[in-house]
């Protein structure tokens, strides 16, 4: 009986330190998962804010894509008055005082004896 005893003692000892090892394995993984857990939440809260930033960059993208199509077609109205000033100048130089002064210095070289 008495080495029954010892026996006994020796599985309760032997079952207690297995007792202890799943407890401190328990705690690491749980410590672990902790840690996990913190660095899931910060990842998501820095997740947030690039989305956030990235909202803001799409919509200064859209500001900017607005005013770009605003400058083209600002720019194409500018070309076509141009090209209508132009046809405009073309189209009615006879009439204006650069011809007359033009015409005048040829009339002068034309009736200028060499």
């Amino acid at each position: 009986m008495e080495a029954d005893l010892k026996e006994s003692d020796s599985n309760i000892l032997n079952l207690t330190k297995q007792l202890d090892n799943a407890n401190a394995a328990q705690k690491m993984a749980s410590e672990a998962l902790e840690a996990a857990n913190i660095e899931k939440r910060r990842l998501l809260e820095e997740a947030k804010s690039r989305d956030e930033e990235v909202s803001g960059l799409r919509k200064y993208l859209a500001i900017a894509e607005d005013g770009r199509k605003e400058a083209e077609a600002g720019k194409r109205e500018v070309e076509a008055r141009l090209a209508s000033a132009e046809a405009d100048f073309v189209a009615n130089f006879h009439n204006t005082e650069a011809y007359t002064n033009f015409a005048d210095y040829f009339s002068r070289l034309v009736n200028k004896k060499f």
